[in-house]
């Protein structure tokens, strides 16, 4: 049987797919009380999403923030928005409980993709297939279709990055200087980085470096205190810094108050 027009465009552009490099997001992130719940993002020229934080709100805060985002960018849609005018329109708008808010000094952020986001915001899970780059090649495929709330499921060697109750923290150091603060807690199987904004952009750098650390140290079946631990003495690494053992182990009652340790005000 003789194939088609369409039959003969959509086979061209299922090969011209094939091999197509990742389309890079660009976000910003998104907080509420402080933390980070959410991004919002823009995938090439058609795409605006919402993207949660698993480990930070329950699963009715997700779901309800991930509503209230994707009610948004589709509003901005109909109203004629581009994409990437329609993330950066939230910027410094009053947050909102359950909903959160990007703040008015927020940095645009750029990633490889979808995949490489969902890793740094979440550690530890596994997303699901990433479709925006094969719906991206569709040129009836419009911006703003994609806006569902974001699901992954759990790998059991992964670390929380939130925790609600005592955590163990030690100072990060980079050439002499403090320049954020290494925590866990094995009690919520969590560990993180919080970086410490007076020491400069090498503070935020860190923060990849220590994700990347802690995905490796879980794999190896770690806790997060033995992981944290493993850490103390080691060389300086040009990125994360080093946990220096002549600093003390200190204690917080809590990643937010360990936040404004980090960020005084």
């Amino acid at each position: 049987m003789n194939s088609g027009p369409a039959d003969r465009i959509n086979g061209r552009r299922a090969r011209d797919m094939i091999g197509k490099d990742p389309t890079p997001v660009r976000y910003y992130m998104i907080r509420w009380e402080g933390l980070p719940i959410g991004a919002l993002l823009v995938q090439g020229e058609r795409n605006t999403r919402f993207l949660a934080v698993m480990g930070a709100t329950d699963l009715e805060t997700r779901i309800s923030s991930s509503k209230a985002w994707g009610s948004r960018l589709s509003k901005d849609a109909e109203e004629g928005f581009g994409p990437i005018d329609s993330i950066r329109r939230w910027k410094g708008v009053p947050s909102q409980p359950g909903v959160g808010g990007i703040p008015q000094d927020a940095r645009l952020h750029t990633c490889a993709d979808l995949g490489e986001l969902s890793r740094l915001l979440n550690p530890g899970h596994e997303p699901e297939k990433d479709t925006i780059n094969e719906r991206l090649q569709d040129p009836h495929m419009l911006y703003g279709r994609d806006r569902g709330p974001f699901v992954t499921k759990r790998v059991d060697t992964g670390y929380r990055i939130l925790a609600r109750g005592e955590v163990l923290y030690r100072p990060v150091r980079m050439e002499g200087t403090i320049i954020g603060f290494l925590w866990a807690s094995d009690a919520e199987n969590a560990r993180g980085y919080e970086p410490r904004p007076v020491a400069g952009p090498s503070a935020w750098r860190a923060e990849s470096w220590w994700i990347d650390q802690a995905a490796e140290a879980a794999a190896r079946g770690l806790t997060p205190v033995g992981a944290l631990r493993e850490r103390i003495g080691m060389p300086e690494d040009p990125v994360g810094g080093r946990l220096d053992s002549s600093d003390d182990e200190l204690i917080a009652a809590s990643t937010r108050d360990l936040r404004q340790i980090a960020r005084p005000t």
